[in-house]
């Protein structure tokens, strides 16, 4: 049997609501068992000395919610539905998981305090008062018309690359970019990745079965195979994750094996912008004369994280095969920065940014570098290659296995990645230590760095 609510005229909350909320709770907690009968609206209103159309609309919202269900000459009853039991643990606080403790050390994170804010947000302002509909509409599938000429003509200056508007996609960070190129092209072939490599790429090769070629790398960037894969995905300007840059006829060697075998190489040149001796080196796709490479680009290590922002340049020839693919309305990136940055890159805001991020990333590598030099040889050994957002710390063979010296690392609040993640089995597993350095002051580099020699030792 329906309890009669007590209703409260001075609440906000209007009558038939709190009728609604009263059965409902009644019905939650079992009082009300399915197919129970509630008195109809003219005698609740009597009980209630209220209104009938109050007690009307509150049926009506408990109707509509699947509460009761009417039968046609017999009434309104109580749906078939279950209680709900009562929840008798305190629901878990999660304020203090929200809020991200500090991670040491952690490799390719940009330090966020890097970022002009202030110079951004005026250029949000500015396109927000003058262009509005910018910031909402998407006139073109690959992207940002402006956004897109003013990435041709950077990637002119800095990369040495001769690329067309139309030729550049923008895309959702650099992994969209990759796995639009490979899905495209590879048409159910083989393909070459780097071992070690960036290992979300193998998984997502991995996943659809593909035929995965490794490639051995060396200081010098990936070694030459026999024969050419459909797809080969390289890092030559700075090989993710060991470092070093791959010389310029070890790149035109591979172009040329991908004209021979009629196949692709893409380019991914995700932090090739901090060099720190010396100007970036041109991009294996400003070598390309068979248009035969595509090049993958980001601003999420140069600029910021939270933007998700990347690029792909595609050779002439396959422009006409992506428009026909890429159609879809919600493919690739969020168009709210786009317009944006177009303007921020347009005003030279961009690369002073990046040229004031490459100085002092520059101070914290040769600190690192520094320190590292001194810790005894028995740990390990790296190489100073003076480019990219994270050394490559290659453990001794007497030295426990990495992923267990990150494990005790965690604990002590660093965020470090051990090499083995980037060598999936069955290959020969890297066994050493991804550490960053970008987004730590100089001045906490001794100590921290110091501490995870400790570590090292004590695992």
């Amino acid at each position: 049997m329906l309890q009669l609510p007590t209703l409260d005229t001075k609440a906000t909350s209007p009558l038939y609501v709190q009728i609604v909320e009263a059965v409902r709770a009644q019905i939650n907690a079992g009082s009300l068992a399915p197919m129970t009968r509630l008195p109809a609206s003219r005698a609740l209103a009597t009980d209630l000395n209220i209104s009938r159309s109050t007690c009307v609309s509150a049926y009506e919202q408990l109707i509509a919610e699947g509460c009761l269900t009417s039968k046609r000459g017999s009434g309104l009853f109580v749906a078939e539905i279950a209680p709900l039991k009562p929840q008798t643990d305190q629901p878990q606080r999660l304020a203090s998981s929200l809020v991200r403790s500090p991670r040491y050390l952690s490799p390719g994170t940009p330090d966020a305090e890097l970022f002009p804010a202030r110079a951004w947000a005026r250029t949000i302002a500015q396109v927000g008062r003058e262009e509005p509909l910018a910031l909402c509409e998407r006139s073109d599938a690959f992207g940002d018309p402006q956004l897109r000429t003013e990435i041709a003509a950077y990637v002119a200056r800095a990369r040495g690359i001769k690329a067309n508007p139309e030729q550049i996609i923008i895309t959702s960070g650099a992994r969209e970019a990759l796995e639009l190129a490979m899905e495209t092209l590879i048409d159910g072939e083989d393909i070459a990745l780097e071992m070690p490599g960036f290992s979300p790429t193998y998984r997502y090769a991995q996943q659809r079965h593909w035929p995965i070629r490794p490639l051995h790398v060396s200081d010098q960037g990936a070694h030459l195979p026999k024969t050419a894969a459909k797809i080969t995905i390289l890092t030559p300007s700075h090989q993710f994750p060991l470092g070093g840059a791959m010389p310029v006829a070890q790149r035109q060697h591979f172009l040329d094996a991908a004209q021979i075998r009629g196949g692709w190489i893409i380019e991914d040149d995700f932090d090739s912008e901090f060099r720190y001796r010396g100007q970036p080196l041109p991009a294996m796709a400003a070598l390309d004369r068979h248009g035969r490479c595509l090049y993958v680009g980001t601003f999420s290590k140069t600029f910021n994280h939270a933007l998700r922002l990347g690029y792909l340049i595609l050779p002439p020839v396959l422009v006409s095969l992506f428009r026909a693919r890429f159609v879809h309305p919600s493919a690739g990136a969020a168009i709210t920065a786009q317009r944006p940055l177009a303007r921020f890159m347009a005003s030279g805001q961009y690369e002073r940014h990046v040229r004031r991020a490459r100085r002092i990333y520059a101070e914290r590598y040769e600190t690192a570098c520094d320190n590292l030099d001194v810790w005894p040889a028995q740990l390990g050994t790296y190489t100073r290659h003076r480019a990219g957002m994270q050394i490559a710390f290659h453990l001794s063979q007497e030295s426990r296995p990495d992923d267990q010296i990150c494990q005790h690392a965690v604990q002590e609040g660093y965020d470090l990645t051990p090499l083995s993640k980037h060598t999936p089995k069955p290959f020969p597993r890297a066994n050493g230590l991804l550490i960053g350095f970008c987004d730590t002051k100089v001045e906490a580099l001794p100590p921290l760095l110091n501490h995870l020699q400790k570590i090292i030792h004590t695992v």
